[in-house]
This record gives C-alpha cells, sequence and structure tokens, in this order.
C-alpha cells in the first residue's frame, strides 16, 4: 500500500517497467492503459497520504477522473487492492471487490471477476507475480501463493496457497506446479 510519496514513485516506476509502456512524451498522453495506471497510483497516494480539507479539491478532481477512465475502459479497480507492477494487457471487464489483496507483478486479463462469495464478507487474497487469465473468476475465501497461474475462464472457489500452482477447470483444480518450493525452480 502505497503510504508516502517514494512508495508512490516506486508503484508508478514498478507498472511502467512491467507494461513495457513507451516512456515518451507522446505515449504519456496517448495511453489510455498507463493514464488509468497513473490515475490509480495518484488516488491510492492522495487517498492515503493527504488527510488535510486542503487537499479536498485535489482529492475530488482525481476521484473524477479516475472513475471517468475506469468506465471508459471498463474497469471497476478500487484503490489500495493491487501491488506494484499491476499488468494489464487489454480494455473490457475487469471486476475486483474492494476488500481483496493482490500481490506485486500480477497480470490480470480481460473478463476477469475477482470478489467476495454471498455478501460474507470473504475475499480472495492473491499473491505475487500471478498470472490470471481471460474469463478468470475467482471468489470466497480463497487464498492464491506466489506465481500462480489461472487459466481462461477458471472458476477459483477454493484455495491454493503454495508456491506455483497451474490451476484450470469449473471447478478449479491445480493440473501441476510448475516452481519447487525450496529453490524456485522449474521442476
Amino acid at each position: 500500500m502505497i503510504s508516502n510519496k517514494h512508495d508512490y514513485l516506486r508503484y508508478k516506476e514498478q507498472d511502467l517497467l512491467k507494461n513495457n509502456f513507451d516512456s515518451s512524451f507522446l505515449s504519456y498522453f496517448t495511453n489510455d492503459i498507463w493514464k488509468f495506471l497513473r490515475l490509480l497510483r495518484r488516488v491510492e497516494y492522495i487517498i492515503n497520504t493527504k488527510n488535510s480539507s486542503l487537499y479536498l479539491p485535489l482529492k475530488v478532481l482525481t476521484l473524477y477522473r479516475f472513475k471517468s477512465i475506469s468506465k471508459k475502459l471498463g474497469y471497476s479497480i478500487p484503490p489500495n487492492v493491487c501491488g506494484a507492477g499491476l499488468i494489464l494487457h487489454h480494455y473490457g471487464n475487469i471486476v475486483i471487490n474492494e476488500k481483496c489483496r493482490i500481490g506485486d507483478n500480477c497480470k490480470i486479463h480481460i473478463g476477469v471477476n475477482i470478489g467476495g462469495n454471498n455478501g460474507k464478507g470473504l475475499t480472495p487474497q492473491i499473491g505475487n507475480n500471478c498470472y490470471i487469465g481471460p474469463g478468470a473468476k475467482i471468489f470466497g475465501d480463497v487464498l492464491l501463493g506466489d506465481s500462480c497461474q489461472i487459466g481462461a475462464n477458471a472458476v477459483v472457489n477454493k484455495s491454493f496457497p503454495e508456491f506455483g500452482h497451474v490451476i484450470v477447470g469449473i471447478p478449479a483444480k491445480s493440473i501441476r506446479r510448475i516452481y519447487d518450493d525450496k529453490s524456485n525452480k522449474e521442476l
């Protein structure tokens, strides 16, 4: 979570690097996904650090711009949910519950829904370096370990807390482990 200016700049830099965005002046203004990620990080920074009433106009303006681009791109990604290095490949429907937690360097594709289960307040917790394929649904009290890969259209409703599972199917099941827990090398 962004708690100071240094964190804010680190999150923006990680998002830029992981998405391989062109850092040119033209790309800064024309790439909508990069605009969304910059506004997401700015909203997180302002919400978490600027508590004075002097910043109220800035908060309102930034939240308005963030909501506008979220609607334009089809994203429903609330602030303070995703870690640094969030990768969004395409425009389109992505819905994430505000109580979820997603680690650093995660890739999220189009049509993904990450949410609670019947209003019970139990939401997924996703580790670092995870890949969430197109159309995947993750819901309920689910814990996914680091470096998990969720296949296209998988419905994940149970936990896979170990490192490096490949998860597919309806309901989801692990078809293999891609990394060894101790050495983090491919099996």
